[in-house]
């Protein structure tokens, strides 16, 4: 029976409160609990009444007191392995771990996220995952003489996050072949359309001529809108791969500007591309940053009326980081629906929906590939006076010029 010190210690209806009360202390490193210093008393009566996975080590031989929501992690090993060293109930994982019990022993708290570990489940065994947190015991004079695992169970996000994973790269698989598969039809569309509006079946009609470039343009809207979901597809499921260079900037941006120049036209806007003094360049993946600055210089041109203005400039701040920023004069978004503009599937106002072509994957595609190089994307706007989205990045290496900085206009309305 056990003595009156040992049931106030251990008090309570649990597993290892009864056994704790029955056991012979004495016959253990740790000694008859009436000899047990108060650090011991106080952080094993602790660890006895945890509700969570705990066990307490303690000396220089870190001997063991556990809970009883860690019995499933013993097994067999329980109850012979109550008051022994750790060491010995766990000999084949004791080299990895003694050096995390090293540091906690010299006074450092250590957490190790999504453990592996191995359970007594029903009649067999399973995996299970556990966030473990590692914290050193002191006594009165602040000696550390034990330390405290407490563990939390993260099986059921591990899981979730793996099933979700295992979806998301389930869904790029089969986008990927869809995206084939309907490139290869549209891709005929086109070819087949430029080779009637060439004359080549015979000659045409201008009414047909204008059929046809109205089913190249659907065509063209088409294969636009599966590339930007494919294109999502692999940024949600992390397919994407970076080459990240030097990359010089006023060429990649002048280019850019070329690109849309025939967009500037039709809507009769002003497109104004301010270089920068200095010969600039981003530590990225050229084709992504071009990819995102198009689409950027779309999305403006696109939500400005004729008559508007866009501008792009480029500066470096600090020579850590450099800045391109599209900024034109359209219709603004209002301050509640600045993030929405970068969820996927999103048009802030669905009067833009119909009134502008688009998935509304542009920006949700452009934020994470600038993450994914180091950077970020983020938008500042006034509703109904304009939009200011800038794109940061990486400097790299670059070479000072002595031109003056100088304006390119792409096209006046």
């Amino acid at each position: 029976m056990a003595d009156a010190s040992t049931a106030e210690l251990f008090p309570g209806e649990g597993t290892m409160a009864t056994i704790c009360r029955a056991h012979d202390w004495g016959q253990t490193a740790l000694g008859s609990v009436q000899g047990w210093p108060a650090a011991l008393r106080i952080a094993g009566s602790l660890v006895v009444a945890s509700p969570l996975p705990a066990v307490l080590l303690w000396g220089d031989d870190l001997l063991q007191l556990y809970s009883d929501g860690y019995l499933p992690l013993l097994g067999t090993r329980h109850p012979l392995s109550l008051g022994q060293p750790v060491r010995e109930t766990w000999p084949d994982a004791w080299r990895g771990a003694a050096p995390t019990y090293e540091r906690v022993r010299a006074g450092e708290s250590v957490v190790v996220p999504q453990a592996l570990r191995r359970i007594r489940s029903g009649t067999g065994t399973a995996d299970a995952w556990f966030t473990e947190a590692y914290s050193p015991v002191r006594d009165e004079a602040g000696v550390v003489c034990g330390v405290l695992v407490t563990m939390f169970d993260t099986t059921p996000q591990v899981l979730a996050q793996r099933r979700a994973e295992t979806a998301t790269r389930a869904k790029a698989d089969f986008l990927t072949v869809m995206s084939h598969e309907l490139r290869t039809p549209l891709n005929a569309i086109g070819g087949y359309a430029e080779l009637l509006e060439l004359g080549v079946r015979g000659p045409i009609t201008s009414g047909q001529r204008d059929d046809l470039s109205r089913i190249q343009q659907s065509q063209q809207q088409l294969l636009g809108v599966i590339n930007a979901v494919l294109s999502y597809a692999k940024v949600e499921a992390g397919l994407l791969h970076y080459a990240v260079e030097d990359v010089p900037m006023d060429e990649l941006l002048a280019r850019c500007v070329a690109l849309v120049a025939g967009d500037v036209r039709e809507r009769r806007l002003v497109l104004e591309y301010q270089s920068c003094i200095t010969r600039l360049a981003a530590r990225a993946d050229g084709e992504k940053v071009q990819q995102i600055v198009l689409n950027l210089l779309s999305n403006a041109i696109k939500f400005t009326e004729p008559g508007g203005h866009v501008t792009l400039d480029c500066a470096a701040e600090e020579d850590k980081r450099l800045i391109v920023r599209v900024t034109d004069t359209g219709c603004g978004i209002v301050a509640g629906d600045l993030e929405c503009v970068f969820q996927p599937f999103v048009q802030v106002d669905a009067k833009m929906t119909r009134a502008y072509e688009g998935t509304g994957l542009g920006l949700a595609i452009s934020r994470e590939m600038a993450r994914g190089m180091g950077g970020d994307l983020t938008v500042t706007s006034t509703a109904g006076e304009g939009s200011t989205f800038t794109l940061t990045l990486a400097c790299g290496r670059h070479e000072s010029v002595a031109d003056s900085p100088g304006k390119r206009e792409g096209e006046s309305r």
